[in-house]
């Protein structure tokens, strides 16, 4: 699926509200091809380092981290392979239980909701297991045709 159709239901997953008490830095619209990976990376230490300069280097990293893979897992494992895909990003107001938010909306995919695997033998896999222990809290959602799966990540400012 690419075009109109692709847009319009990540659009629809977009929109859809789940989220209070974030303010929104910005969402991307990316292709579902390896190179948006770095993309997302880069697009996701801009809106920090302009919005959020206080954010530690270390959260940065994190984030940098986390966000690359959704991103990969969304290239992967959906059918936005080849297609389009979202990366949504927002802060919490800084303060005691600060995050940053992260979200990646893909066109769905037929197999079930994302896994952690932790086989430590495993080809892959590790991606999740990696965004379940960084992050404060993760999880998806699902809106036919399409699914989001997001992270917060803690972060308290800088001096």
């Amino acid at each position: 699926m690419r075009g109109g159709t692709e847009v319009e239901a990540l659009v629809s997953l977009l929109m859809t509200p789940r989220w209070r008490g974030l303010h929104w830095l910005g969402t991307r619209l990316l292709d579902g091809v390896p190179s948006s990976v770095c993309t997302s990376r880069t697009w996701v230490t801009a809106q920090l380092s302009t919005s959020v300069p206080d954010v530690p280097v270390e959260t940065l990293d994190i984030v940098k981290l986390l966000t690359s893979e959704l991103v990969t897992n969304a290239i992967v494992h959906s059918r936005s392979r080849d297609g389009l895909l979202f990366v949504h990003l927002g802060v919490s107001p800084p303060g005691r239980g600060a995050v940053i938010h992260v979200e990646v909306l893909d066109v769905g995919s037929d197999n079930g909701p994302p896994v952690v695997r932790t086989d430590p033998d495993g080809d892959s896999g590790r991606g999740l297991f990696l965004v379940d222990t960084l992050s404060r809290r993760w999880g998806t959602a699902d809106a036919k045709p399409g699914r989001a799966v997001w992270f917060q990540a803690p972060y308290t400012p800088s001096p």
